[in-house]
C-alpha cells in the first residue's frame, strides 16, 4: 500500500469517528473539521495535515469532547510518522 493510500485510510478513519460524534462545544466545530478532512482527501497536503493535527486543533477538541482523544492521538501519530511530520 502506498504512503498516499495509507494516509487516506487514516484520514478516513478520523472522518468516520468525527461523523459519529457530537458537534462539540464552543471549541470544536464538527462541520469545519469535516470540511478540513474532505479538503485533504480531495487535495492532499502535508501542510494541511500539520494544521489539522495541531494541539488544540478543532479535530483534537472534538475527539476529546466525544471520548476518543486517545484514539486521535494514536491516529495522529501514525499519520505524522507516515508523512515525516515532526
Amino acid at each position: 500500500m502506498s504512503v498516499d493510500q495509507q494516509a487516506r485510510e487514516i484520514l478516513n478513519e478520523l472522518r468516520e469517528k468525527l461523523s459519529a460524534g457530537n458537534d462539540g462545544s464552543i471549541y470544536g466545530d464538527k462541520s469545519r473539521a469535516l470540511k478540513d478532512i474532505d479538503s485533504l482527501l480531495s487535495s492532499p497536503s502535508t501542510e494541511g495535515v500539520k494544521y489539522l493535527l495541531l494541539p488544540t486543533s478543532n479535530l483534537q477538541e472534538l475527539s476529546l469532547e466525544n471520548g476518543w482523544g486517545k484514539e486521535f492521538y494514536l491516529l495522529a501519530n501514525q499519520l505524522e510518522n507516515l508523512l515525516g511530520i515532526s
